[in-house]
């Protein structure tokens, strides 16, 4: 790698770099090989995110006329959509989204054909999408959650054929980032198909709509049956954060207490009822819900002192934004 900058040390040049906004690097790139070379390394954009000034993007799959090969990602503060390169498959599929390790990776949650159940990654790095290992095991409608961390997402439960026709499986395992898939020990009971995954503090959570639910402990490798003490209609959970959304309102999981914190009443009752999917940013929460008349998006707000409620924040449709947003990942780049 050349010199980054002619007249100053490199060590400067790197410095000046890390702080250019994300809006910009695709153009930074395409100013030199030694620049180009300094973004596709490994160490800037998590020196990016010691020094604190990582941005956040919410990455949602799209649906345009049937086909999921889209994803945007959404810069909250502008309000805008910048769409990646097409998924590069000729099959159709309904993944769940994830961010790990400055790359977003794709798992295929519904998809017909057992053959083609492979992951996509792209790598922000280098701006391009690499198809990775297949599943080992062919499952439908399953939970999966994230230890970004860790570079592992980790999948549980659903059935073995698509849409409603197949039977419940136990089946698990964890997908690592630098592709490879481990087989885990199957779950100690059945979960309902479209179960939510959460990760947090080790742990691999299976959460459905039953009495209990399942915990894979990552250190110990084994699964725990608990019971469901959230009755949630959605949850969202990341960087720490776990909330619940229900009938009852918005709630808060404390896990280091063990201990529910409510936050406030929603709007109505059903409100969290028609939510698609949810995702933590900063301290807010990002909220896509599926209405008669389309998408709409808000922002749920905790509060920051004792004896406040959350505020409720409405979204216009984001600029750029096609079709229906399905699945979402929050991004640190």
């Amino acid at each position: 790698m050349g010199s980054l900058f002619p007249c100053l040390p490199d060590e400067l040049g790197w410095e000046c770099l890390v702080r250019v906004e994300l809006n910009s690097h695709d153009k930074l790139r395409c100013v030199c090989k030694s620049w180009n070379a300094a973004l596709k390394s490994p160490h800037f954009y998590q020196e990016r995110k010691r020094l604190n000034i990582s941005e956040q993007r919410v990455c949602m799959l799209q649906e345009i006329d049937g086909i999921c090969n889209r994803v945007a990602v959404y810069d909250l503060e502008k309000n805008s959509c910048r769409i990646l390169p097409p998924i590069p498959t000729e099959y159709n599929s309904i993944f769940h989204c994830h961010f790990v390790k400055q790359k977003l990776v794709l798992i295929p949650v519904l998809l017909a054909d057992s053959t083609k159940n492979c992951v996509w990654l792209y790598d922000f790095a280098c701006s391009k999408w690499r198809q990775c290992a297949k599943m080992p095991r062919w499952q439908n409608a399953f939970a999966s959650a994230a230890d970004e961390d860790g570079g592992l997402i980790y999948v549980g439960g659903g059935h073995d054929r698509i849409f409603y026709f197949g039977n419940p499986v136990r089946s698990a395992s964890v997908y690592n980032v630098e592709d490879k898939w481990d087989v885990l020990p199957d779950m100690n009971t059945y979960m309902e198909p479209y179960s939510i995954g959460l990760f947090a503090e080790g742990k691999f959570y299976v959460m459905g709509y039953s009495d209990s639910i399942e915990v894979f402990n990552s250190y110990t490798r084994s699964w725990k049956t608990m019971e469901n003490r959230f009755n949630s209609w959605r949850y969202v959970s990341a960087f720490g954060h776990f909330y619940c959304l229900s009938g009852r309102g918005l709630i808060e999981y404390d896990y280091s207490q063990d201990k529910l914190q409510f936050l406030g009443s929603l709007p109505t009752e059903d409100w969290a009822r028609f939510i698609n999917f949810g995702v933590v940013v900063g301290n807010k929460i990002f909220v896509c819900r599926e209405m008669v008349q389309g998408q709409e998006f808000c922002m749920l707000e905790p509060p920051s002192e004792k004896g406040e409620t959350f505020k409720l924040i409405g979204i216009e449709t984001p600029l750029g934004l096609q079709g229906s947003a399905i699945h979402a990942a929050t991004l640190h780049l």
